[in-house]
């Protein structure tokens, strides 16, 4: 019988003692993996920005927007004073990652509201083409895009302005014309 214990203790020990040995885990490891980054023109971005009218252009890869008479398909040099002005499908945003995003226009950079009543920008999903359509899907101006600025992968929506030149505008209430941004940024984020 003694010998019968001692097996059974032995044995016991044993199973204890490769449990305190561990499950084969490792503390420190190192794997050196290749990394590729690619810069690419604003169209094939995962944030791709398309030029889709006479008021953008593709510059040096970059898109540039203007309604000063720089771009090449404009026949004017500019805004006429004390006038109201809509231009639509001023250029796109398309979301070329893999997560559904929700898009921003913002002044400056890291800023997410649009800081001046005019122009107003605003979005929709499908071109509007020649129509004078000012409402679209939503509205940019005046902060975060709370109004379903979303685009699922492969998707992309058209940004449309509105300039306002008049004093007082009936439609808006408004009084005083803004000075317009010298700068949009596009401000995004993973919805889901």
């Amino acid at each position: 019988m003694e010998r019968r214990k001692f097996v059974i203790g032995l044995g016991s020990a044993a199973a204890g003692a490769s449990a305190l040995v561990g499950s084969g885990a490792f503390n420190v490891a190192r794997a050196d993996r290749e990394m590729t980054v690619e810069v690419v023109d604003d169209e094939d971005a995962y944030l791709g920005l398309e030029a889709t009218s006479a008021y953008s252009e593709m510059d040096g890869g970059q898109l540039r927007v203007a309604f000063d008479g720089s771009i090449g398909g404009q026949n004017g040099d500019g805004l006429s004073e004390n006038a109201n002005y809509v231009f639509t499908d001023v250029f796109a945003i398309r979301n070329n990652g893999t997560d559904t995003i929700s898009v921003t226009l913002s002044e400056e950079l890291g800023a997410i509201t649009w800081d001046t009543n005019y122009p107003r920008a605003y979005y929709s999903f499908d071109q509007i083409g020649t129509s004078n359509d000012v409402d679209g899907d939503g509205d940019f101006t005046g902060g975060t895009a709370a109004d379903d600025a979303d685009l699922n992968p492969g998707d992309r929506l058209f940004v449309h302005f509105e300039f306002v030149g008049r004093e007082e505008s009936d439609r808006f209430d408004q009084g005083d014309v803004d000075d317009p941004p010298e700068n949009i940024g596009i401000y995004t984020e993973v919805t889901d």
